[in-house]
């Protein structure tokens, strides 16, 4: 005789240990078989400012810095604001990067609404007014979220702040026949009336006399010397002179108030100005080169074309005016273009070339 054993209910342990079996067994028969790790979740870069510089000026301490202009747009919505950070550090302690100081929020800038925050194209600037002599300032600047959490920092930067030194004196500026010649005295004193301290440098800039135009800075390097020749000046026009002194202390830079000379009269027989703009166009089968016309006469235009070592001259007589195709540039090849202006003097005379302009080549014929 066989007898039935009647099945007793399970308990709540196997009861558990089943469901996990059957969860696992789903698993495995809904399974590629295949292993992989999870998908990295992408997410956007934050804006970085790597090159936050100094100046000491008369009016305080300028902060400048560049901004991503890919990252611009997007710092504009109310995603990004930066925080300027500043810590004032004791005059003796001034060269001790582990020394303790306090990090206080001494501006916040809205790329929105930028004031009191200057801005040209994508580089802001903002000066610190509230500095003193003989005290040293640790500065950087810190992105924030929209909800004022930090994602970045910016390269950490220290301002020395020494008495300026005074104007160049004996300002004096005359024609020469490749330019025009600026000259200046150094000083020897602060404005405190004490001995220099440090390294003195100049810096020269021109102005078109008569004109809107801003003052640009034409020494490419602080010079060293007392004199400086300008060589991009157009026959026959008339501008206008500032030098400015620069104390380098311990790595700040402590600009001075600058000297003036006006309506200096360029020589009738110097070169034209390289033009100040060259830009390349990728048209189909070719590469259009246009710049901006130089300042005074100009008989025309020569287009040079460096390709490696190489430089070649692409026009065999002087344009009018822009623009110029160069039809035979190669396919996914990198070039560089540059352009220089001739007097209208007999016999012409060709003047310096502009800065080089880098393009690739990449457009299918």
């Amino acid at each position: 005789m066989f007898r039935i054993a009647a099945s007793r209910p399970a308990s709540g342990v196997e009861r558990s240990v089943q469901i996990v079996f059957l969860i696992f067994s789903c698993l495995v028969a809904t399974s590629c078989g295949t292993k992989s790790y999870p998908r990295a979740v992408h997410k956007e870069p934050s804006p970085q400012i790597n090159d936050l510089q100094a100046q000491v000026r008369s009016k305080g301490v300028e902060l400048s810095w560049t901004f991503p202009e890919e990252l611009l747009a997007k710092a504009k919505s109310p995603s990004y604001q930066f925080a300027i950070q500043r810590a004032e550090v004791k005059w003796e302690n001034r060269n001790c990067q582990e020394c303790p100081v306090i990090v206080e929020d001494k501006e916040v800038i809205d790329p929105a609404r930028p004031a009191p925050a200057l801005v040209d194209r994508n580089r802001f600037s903002w000066v610190d007014t509230n500095v003193s002599r003989a005290h040293a300032y640790r500065y950087r600047i810190e992105t924030r979220s929209d909800k004022g959490r930090a994602v970045a920092l910016s390269n950490t930067i220290m301002a020395k702040i020494q008495s300026p030194p005074v104007a160049p004196g004996r300002l004096a500026a005359m024609s020469e026949t490749k330019g025009i010649l600026v000259r200046w005295q150094k000083p020897t004193k602060d404005l405190a009336g004490m001995p220099l301290q440090g390294q003195l440098r100049f810096v020269v800039e021109r102005q078109l006399s008569g004109s809107p135009q801003k003052w640009e800075n034409i020494s490419p390097a602080p010079i060293d010397g007392n004199e400086y020749l300008d060589q991009t000046v157009a026959s026959s026009q008339a501008y206008n002179y500032r030098v400015f002194p620069i104390l380098i202390f311990e790595e700040t830079n402590i600009w001075g108030e600058p000297s003036f000379i006006e309506l200096v009269k360029a020589p009738d027989t110097s070169t034209p100005p390289p033009p100040q703009s060259v830009w390349i166009i990728p048209k189909t089968g070719s590469l259009e080169v246009q710049w901006t016309e130089s300042e005074g006469k100009v008989f025309g235009y020569h287009v040079y074309r460096r390709d490696g070592e190489q430089i070649t001259r692409l026009t065999a007589n002087p344009l009018k005016h822009p623009p110029y195709t160069d039809s035979s540039a190669k396919k996914n090849e990198v070039y560089f273009y540059a352009v220089s202006a001739v007097s209208t003097s007999t016999p012409h005379q060709e003047g310096l070339l502009s800065k080089w302009v880098e393009i690739r080549n990449v457009l299918f014929y």
